[in-house]
This record gives structure tokens, C-alpha cells and sequence, in this order.
């Protein structure tokens, strides 16, 4: 439906487009995956300036016609430029790494309303101040997109036999997002990666930890896990996805 339409987004990338013009490629809240045009977006006076830049929470008022590969902005509010995320390197590789999964992962126009506001809740508790363990967010993100794509773990119980645990370690299921018990053939003669009581203890619990709770969530038995926890969430998102995400972002800490 054509019309002008007020949407929140987080700004995913953008490039100059003729003199003074720019393309931008945004999540929104209610209309999915954006490509708007901004035009004059380079001039000194323009309300676009400064505002449409990767990583920006912004209200956005486009005019939408359907027809058209490129909406026309028409009018933006920056929300949240999330600052101390842009001053640590770490957590610029977090949050810049989250813009190249939207690119890669959700298709154009379709929204994922709860899932853009668990982001923006995410990356505002990135944004406090204090050093926050960072590989902690990573996880955590990787968990909850796999949910919302339609394929999240099951930790609760074996794949097999739907018993919780009795005896460790576990082996992880890449494909299938679970684990196997030692009762239905997992263990450490198994091959594969595996899990002690506590990481699986710690990866249950994160995986429904709300993300305010980040901060004082206890990594401790995951950052010993081998291969390291987002490579292992990142091999279930390719396997299910079929997508390479091979990811740029990700390489500036791993």
C-alpha cells in the first residue's frame, strides 16, 4: 500500500549515491528489510546528515510505493547512536556484526517485530559503559536468532531418548541443535563437541537469559568450550540457512 509510513530501524549500511545523495539499507520494525533513498543526505543543512550511518537506532518517515525498489525518505529522528559501543573495538565488532547477519539472513520486506526490539534491547546493554564480557552478547544473539529463525536449540533433554541428563559429558549436535546423552551414544568416545555438566548448564541458561541480565551472566564454563561457542552457533545457522556467513565484523576479535 502506498503512503507514508513511520517506522523504527537500525541503519545497516549506506553509500553515496550521484553528488550528494545516499542509498541506505535498514531493519525496521514493522516493514522488514529497507532500501531507502536520502536524497541530499551530503548537503551541510540537510536533516538526513550525520544520521542515516551504520549502527544508528532512527525513527524513519519514508513514502512507500511498492512498485518501487527504493523508498524516498522524507524525514529521520536519531534515537540512539549507541556511543560506547562505537568506543571499544570489541564491542564495534559485536554490533557491526549483527548488521552483516540482517543482510545476510532476512529477506527484504519482511518483519520480525519482536526480534528488531530484542536487538535494540541488546545493543543498548552493549552501550553501558563499564567493560562487559562481549563474547557473552555474541552467544547470546546467535541463540536467539537460530529461535527466531525457526530452528533454536533444544538443551533441555536429549534428542533421542527426551531424558534430562544423568551422566557426563554430552555430545553436541550441530545439525540438530541439541545433544546427545552417554545413554544414547554421546560421551567423550564420541566424536564431535562435547559439553562438561556445567557448560551445559551455563549454555541452558543463557539461552533464556533475558538480555539486561547479560552483564552479570557467568561465562566462565563456555569460554572454555573448544571449538569456541559462536563458531559452534554459527555452524548450526549455516548447515540450517545454507548461507556461507562468513563474516567480516566477526574477524576484528576472534
Amino acid at each position: 500500500m502506498s503512503g507514508i509510513v513511520k517506522t523504527e530501524a537500525l541503519v545497516l549500511t549506506a553509500y553515496k549515491w550521484r553528488d550528494s545523495s545516499k542509498i541506505v539499507h535498514l531493519f525496521s520494525a514493522d516493514h522488514g528489510y529497507l532500501k531507502i533513498i536520502a536524497k541530499g543526505a551530503f548537503r551541510p543543512k540537510s536533516p538526513f546528515r550525520g544520521v542515516l550511518e551504520s549502527l544508528n537506532h532512527v525513527e524513519l518517515i519514508f513514502s512507500q510505493k511498492p512498485s518501487r525498489g527504493l523508498q524516498l525518505a522524507t524525514g529521520v529522528t536519531l534515537l540512539n547512536s549507541f556511543f560506547h559501543i562505537r568506543d571499544d573495538l570489541e564491542k564495534t565488532a559485536l554490533g557491526f556484526t549483527v548488521l552483516e547477519i540482517f543482510q545476510k539472513l532476512f529477506p527484504v520486506h519482511e518483519p520480525v517485530a519482536e526480534f528488531f526490539q530484542y536487538t535494540v534491547d541488546l545493543l543498548s546493554a552493549l552501550n553501558r559503559k563499564e567493560t562487559l564480557p562481549v563474547n557473552l552478547f555474541l552467544w547470546h544473539f546467535l541463540l536467539q536468532l537460530s529461535d527466531t529463525l525457526g530452528f533454536g536449540w533444544q538443551l533441555e533433554s536429549c534428542l533421542k531418548c527426551r531424558r534430562s541428563p544423568e551422566a557426563f559429558p554430552l555430545r553436541l549436535d550441530l545439525q540438530n541443535g541439541g545433544y546427545t546423552c552417554r545413554n544414547c551414544g554421546g560421551g567423550e568416545s564420541s566424536q564431535g563437541v562435547w559439553l562438561t555438566r556445567p557448560q551445559w548448564e551455563s549454555l541452558q541458561a543463557l539461552a533464556v537469559a533475558d538480555s539486561a541480565d547479560l552483564p552479570g551472566f557467568d561465562a566462565g564454563p563456555l569460554a572454555q568450550l573448544r571449538p569456541d561457542p559462536a563458531d559452534i552457533l554459527l555452524r548450526h545457522l549455516r548447515y540450517h540457512t545454507e548461507t556461507p556467513l562468513e563474516l567480516k565484523s566477526l574477524k576484528w576479535y576472534m
